[in-house]
């Protein structure tokens, strides 16, 4: 069972085993559920999260996503537990290339005010991948939300994030050309102000 899992790793100091343990967890029981309840476990334990983080540059991409998703999780739980790293997750989105990791990683970005740390690499990926059409709906839904929640502290980003989403109607998804509307309206008033 997870939790008995999860519970014998609390137990052990050395880093490299509770390491092998969580991977155990990500990789041979991932299909039998509880990752709610790990999540929220993981989210009191300092030494666990920076550990998940370690296992996002795992080279076996199973690992590696399997991680982002507990994180993120974690993030829902206890947002204070993932505030230290923020600032790794702003400078590390750019550059990911998997995009179930970029899903979270921007998931979690779009939830905070990122006025002090967003990068211009970060804010020239998210303009980028708007525009991509092998770019996952869900990573463009919160990158949308990372470039509207920064105009409100930079308006001046508003004239080019209004002409990405114009661009974005014709042949967006449904869900993209709503969530592009809705924004485009909140801009509209923002630069009423």
């Amino acid at each position: 069972m997870l939790s008995y899992i999860f519970v014998s790793m609390t137990t052990t100091d050395n880093i490299e085993e509770r390491k092998k343990q969580i991977e155990i967890i990500l990789v041979d029981r991932w299909l039998s559920g509880g990752f709610k309840e790990f999540a929220r476990q993981v989210s009191e334990s300092e030494s666990d999260i920076k550990i998940l983080f370690e296992l996002n540059d795992s080279a076996d991409e199973k690992i590696a996503w399997r991680s982002a998703y507990i994180i993120d999780m974690v993030h829902d739980y206890k947002k204070e537990a993932i505030l230290p790293y923020l600032t790794r997750i702003a400078e590390k989105a750019p550059h990911v290339k998997n995009h179930s990791i970029k899903r979270h990683y921007c998931r979690i970005l779009a939830q905070h005010d990122l006025s002090e740390l967003a990068s211009g690499s970060l804010l020239d990926s998210c303009f980028e991948w708007l525009q991509m059409q092998e770019i996952p709906i869900a990573v463009k839904a919160h990158c949308m939300m990372i470039l509207y929640n920064l105009c409100e502290e930079y308006p001046e980003l508003i004239p080019e994030l209004k002409a990405v989403l114009e661009n974005l109607i014709p042949y967006g998804s449904k869900g993209e050309v709503n969530r592009a509307k809705s924004i485009l309206k909140q801009l509209n008033k923002i630069q009423k102000k």
